[in-house]
């Protein structure tokens, strides 16, 4: 399709006049920044594979803004549906068009507490959240590695031990509270405009499963591919500031506070089956494999010494 085309559809449907288009990123999805006159806005492009994702995002969208809560403004259609439907060669797809939010992702460090407070206001407004989310458990965040492993054929003897690993790690955790989970809370789906407001974006992956566990992502400061001891106190400190701010809003059992360092090895394996099953079996070899596991080994080892 022309951006012409694209332009055209956009005016039709939003009774703007739309003028220019920038391709942002391609990907799953494809976003675009449009302009109408000088105003800014930003378009994202869906297949229809992922609508049911979409359409979640966007429910939780719509409930936050009714909570005055700082996450994307999203453009109602003319027809009064948040999204537009189009279809090319047979091929469908769903046109979401937001405010443009000009802003950057913060630093490693920079606002934690102030983050700590954003994530806790959160969490608290989707207590009153009714729709009903995708319940992630142990086949999500353990077991959907585990048969990757087998597929990749990988050693028997190490896919136990990572599976031993996996069970202990989920046996510290698997009755924590449980309710919204964000999924993807890392620093890359927050924007700070240039007043220092933050916005929360990117909802796609939220869940039923652990609130801390958009915590443990926020706050992890360890090295993911190489193991380096100074990413407990570095997690711990960062951990701790968050904290100041998410507990002014929510408060956390002990149990919870401690599952923080067992959900930093479970992200592993979530983590790593998730980007293996998007980019495929051949994206990581025997030796990132082995890497992980002694990785894992080692933070267990170093964690059961700060008991």
């Amino acid at each position: 399709m022309t951006k012409n085309e694209m332009l055209h559809i956009l005016s039709d449907s939003y009774s703007l006049n739309f003028s220019d288009l920038e391709l942002l990123c391609e990907g799953g999805c494809v976003s675009y920044c449009v302009w109408c006159k000088d105003t800014k806005y930003f378009l994202k492009i869906i297949p229809s594979a992922f609508m049911d994702t979409a359409k979640q995002s966007l429910n939780i969208l719509l409930y936050l803004e009714e909570k005055a809560f700082p996450s994307p403004h999203v453009i109602t259609a003319t027809n009064g549906s948040p999204y537009i439907e189009i279809t090319e060669l047979d091929s469908k797809t769903f046109w979401v068009l937001f405010d443009f939010i000009d802003g950057s992702e913060p630093e490693e460090g920079e606002d934690v507490e102030a983050i700590g407070a954003l994530i806790g206001q959160l969490h608290t407004l989707m207590h009153e959240y009714r729709e009903r989310l995708p319940e992630h458990g142990k086949e999500f965040f353990v077991d959907r590695y585990i048969s990757i492993l087998k597929k990749k054929n990988y050693d028997d003897s190490k896919i136990e031990l990572f599976r031993e690993y996996g069970d202990l790690f989920w046996k510290r955790v698997e009755n924590l509270p449980r309710g919204f989970c964000h999924g993807d809370l890392h620093r890359g789906n927050l924007l700070k405009t240039p007043s220092g407001k933050y916005y929360l974006l990117d909802f796609d992956t939220s869940c039923n499963s652990f609130p801390i566990y958009d915590i443990m992502i926020m706050c992890n400061s360890t090295n993911y591919f190489d193991y380096d001891e100074k990413g407990y106190e570095k997690s711990k400190s960062t951990y701790d500031e968050f904290l100041k701010g998410y507990q002014k809003y929510c408060s956390l059992s002990a149990f919870e506070s401690k599952a923080f360092y067992d959900l930093i090895g479970i992200f592993h394996y979530q983590l790593q089956a998730t980007i293996i099953e998007i980019y495929g079996l051949d994206c990581v070899d025997e030796e990132f494999l082995d890497n992980q596991l002694d990785w894992l080994m080692r933070w267990d080892k170093q964690c059961a010494s700060f008991l």
